[in-house]
């Protein structure tokens, strides 16, 4: 056990064991090591667009659909100014800046602060911010339900202090054996951030996307993918959250980060042997779809597929969900009907089970770790 410079409200240091996470450390490292179209800048831009913005925001329990996000930045949606649009457009504007590599800094955190709250703060938080942060206390909301008590960011008066902590951190403390040891720094300075909470709202994006920015800067790529996982796989994060506080090591939360991002990262190596095993151009929504398909357990039903979507989407019907993303892809040949059930997806079809067509599934399954049902 070792201790970071990074310390609670009470004094207390921040712990990590790495020996908790170091077998998942060194299959990361071994499985980008053979797969290195995915450690690539290229990688890291065509995930940060729609998807990312999409994950980044569900993190926040946002349900942003990625055709809605497309139309949205290419500026095809005309409708007025909303908060939806307002949340999109801010981010993507966040990661242009990113992606533009400035350094991490106090005054460059304030800008890019600005851009990701830009039109959605409350007047009270307005009248009640410093040049850099907050002047009073916020309150953290991990559960909907209100008879549990919120959590709470560090005082007013300690965060100029604990983000001067964060900075040294970032910039001063050389954590690099490989790429996998930035991606842990990252998500060290993703909790933190959380734990300080420097700001009224936009704290979790704020965190997530400073996060992108580090790695972008070390050019650890393929680990810009991470929002993804927690949706995907995160019904946890919250919980982890607070059992680094609780415990005082943040051993937890990297293990649960690198669990995530490596399903992930499983998922597009899997996800590009489609691509070049199909004579047909994959869309973004078939994209999208592959994606929610890889994330399933147990068989593949189009009513439990209806369901996660919309888990993660503003409703429709499965009826619509079928025609518009299942078929399509039963259409190219990349989906098969397996069966069907006795139960009914939609009045006078019955539930289909689809299995991924075996000649399209072309890849190494050795390397397929997290997801099991591949390997």
């Amino acid at each position: 056990m070792e201790f970071l410079p990074l310390k609670f409200a009470d004094g207390m240091p921040l712990k990590i064991r790495r020996e908790r996470f170091l077998k998942e450390k060194e299959e990361l490292e071994q499985f980008i090591f053979d797969e290195p179209a995915l450690n690539t800048k290229e990688f890291a831009m065509k995930v940060m667009r729609s998807y990312e913005v999409k994950t980044n925001n569900q993190v926040e329990g946002y349900p942003d659909d990625v055709l809605e996000i497309e139309k949205i930045i290419l500026e095809e949606d005309k409708k007025q100014d909303s908060f939806q649009k307002r949340r999109i457009v801010n981010l993507h504007e966040g990661y242009d800046y990113i992606l533009s590599e400035p350094t991490i800094n106090k005054e460059n955190l304030k800008t890019l602060y600005s851009i990701l709250s830009n039109g959605l703060l409350s007047k009270r938080d307005l009248q009640n911010m410093g040049e850099y942060y907050r002047n009073g206390p916020v309150y953290i909301f991990y559960s909907s339900d209100i008879t549990v008590s919120p959590d709470q960011g560090i005082n007013e008066n300690l965060i100029d202090s604990f983000m001067t902590d964060y900075f040294n951190f970032l910039n001063n403390l050389d954590f690099r054996e490989n790429i996998t040891d930035e991606y842990i720094k990252s998500q060290i300075l993703h909790f933190y951030f959380v734990y300080i909470h420097p700001y009224f709202d936009v704290n979790g994006r704020t965190s997530r996307t400073t996060s992108m920015w580090y790695l972008l800067l070390k050019k650890a790529y393929p680990y810009i993918i991470f929002n993804r996982g927690i949706t995907l796989n995160g019904k946890d994060y919250n919980k982890v959250i607070l059992d680094v506080k609780k415990y005082r090591d943040i051993s937890y939360f990297i293990l649960y980060m690198l669990k995530t991002v490596e399903s992930e990262l499983e998922k597009e190596y899997i996800l590009s042997s489609i691509e070049q095993a199909t004579p047909f151009k994959l869309s973004i929504e078939d994209h999208q779809t592959l994606l929610y398909l890889l994330s399933m357990n147990g068989l593949l039903s189009v009513k439990d597929f209806a369901s996660i979507y919309n888990r993660l989407h503003d409703k429709k019907t499965t009826k619509v969900i079928y025609e518009t993303m299942i078929d399509p892809l039963i259409q190219k040949g990349i989906l098969e009907i397996e069966r069907t059930t006795n139960k009914y997806m939609f009045a006078n079809f019955k539930n289909e089970i689809l299995r991924f067509n075996p000649h399209i599934m072309d890849y190494d399954k050795k390397r397929i770790r997290s997801l099991k049902k591949y390997n």
